[in-house]
């Protein structure tokens, strides 16, 4: 079986981040997909929620430990989802069960337009499509973490116009 995050190879930032001075990897930490668990056992710290425990690489307090000193990912080809999709987030509103696709406006690949507009809605189109549990995306969207996003699509999965 497909890694969810295998059906965004075709995301390459690193092009885009190389040089960056505000290195997202340093400031937040990736969070973990169930799937990706058992492949980062050994190194993921947690982080609890109101919603319950999350996985990650990194945390608050420290960077992620596959990243080098000069700033790069030592795992970029098989790096986690949220890595892959970073400056892009997909959370779940609380409320209405919508999902929600931001874009970090602290990226300075964001700020400066780097980003293609035709990547960022091919990346939107494969969340739409994309299964992810519900109750690990509310742990998701509960986890801490300072943000800056603005909305960039909101969608109901086909679960929940089922409903």
């Amino acid at each position: 079986m497909k890694r969810f995050a295998d059906v965004l190879n075709f995301i390459d930032f690193k092009d885009i981040c190389c040089g960056c001075k505000a290195n997202c990897c340093r400031r937040f930490y990736a969070v973990l997909l169930s799937e990706e668990e058992s492949e980062f056992e050994s190194v993921y710290d947690e982080i609890y929620t109101q919603f319950g425990p999350i996985k990650t690489l990194g945390n608050l307090k420290s960077a992620c430990p596959f990243l080098s000193k000069d700033g790069l990912c030592t795992i970029y080809q098989r790096r986690p989802f949220d890595c892959k999709v970073w400056p892009i987030v997909m959370y779940l509103d609380l409320e209405t069960n919508d999902r929600i696709v931001y874009l970090d406006m602290d990226c300075e690949a964001v700020k400066d337009d780097r980003i293609p507009r035709n990547l960022i809605e091919k990346i939107v189109e494969v969340l739409k499509n994309l299964p992810v549990d519900d109750d690990w995306l509310k742990r998701y969207t509960s986890a801490p973490w300072p943000n800056n996003f603005i909305e960039i699509a909101r969608f109901k999965t086909f679960k929940n116009i089922e409903k």
